[in-house]
């Protein structure tokens, strides 16, 4: 339902693209489940304890509390803003977020959909996608977000044969502009990306040229990570 801690039923409907009778009949279910409250006083809706409990299960059964520690020592590191993003067929979806103690940062909050091809996490998982060149495929028109957007499928093939190269990626303004970040994947035991650990960092705080530094840093992260999650290639 988005980073706000509470919604409406208009605010449901117009994201869902449900009707509001629709929309509230969902909603009245998942209260019965628990799995949303309604604040009395506003009458608006936010999670309730019994989904709260299954994403903590969801967590622990997907192996991400033993990657937890990993990504708070990159932050501790980097001082910045850590993603983890888990594949989704031809998107990426952040799982786990550590936010910057920095006044200044970009937020993206857990439950994000992250474009392959216009950030620095899609474009590690997708230069070593399960699917190959079929994921190139159905990506379809590149959209352009920012100026710097790639949206060219023959320079997008480049920068990811570069990324194959050199085991991480970088976004430099590619879907936000202010944002430089770099990322790299966390492969299972046949090479395949299953997720990206990325940095995410304004672009008044790290030139454009120091984003390198980090690139080891994150590698170095996703490795102890594909070890922690086992040898079974899932997530």
């Amino acid at each position: 339902m988005g980073p706000e801690p509470e919604l409406g039923i208009s605010d449901i409907s117009r994201r869902l693209d449900l009707t509001p009778s629709t929309a509230h009949r969902i909603v009245r279910a998942l209260v019965g489940a628990g799995y949303l409250d309604q604040n009395p006083k506003t009458d608006r809706y936010y999670l309730g304890r019994s989904a709260i409990l299954l994403g903590q299960v969801a967590q622990r059964a997907m192996g991400l509390d033993r990657a937890l520690p990993v990504l708070e020592e990159v932050a501790a590191r980097t001082e910045e803003s850590v993603n983890f993003v888990v594949l989704q067929a031809d998107y990426g979806v952040v799982t786990l977020r550590l936010d910057t103690a920095h006044a200044l940062r970009f937020e993206q909050p857990v439950g994000t959909r992250v474009g392959l091809f216009c950030s620095a996490s899609g474009k590690a998982m997708l230069a070593f996608h399960p699917d190959g060149a079929q994921a190139l495929d159905r990506l379809g028109r590149l959209t352009r977000r920012t100026e710097h957007t790639i949206t060219s499928r023959r320079a997008l093939e480049r920068e990811l044969q570069e990324i194959r190269e050199r085991g991480y990626s970088l976004d430099e303004q590619e879907g936000q502009l202010g944002v430089r970040c770099v990322a790299a994947p966390v492969l299972n035991p046949t090479g395949h990306a299953m997720a990206a650990i990325a940095v995410q960092v304004p672009t008044v705080r790290m030139a454009k040229e120091e984003l390198h530094r980090l690139g080891p840093v994150v590698m170095e992260a996703a490795g102890r990570v594909a070890d922690l999650l086992g040898g079974d290639g899932r997530i």
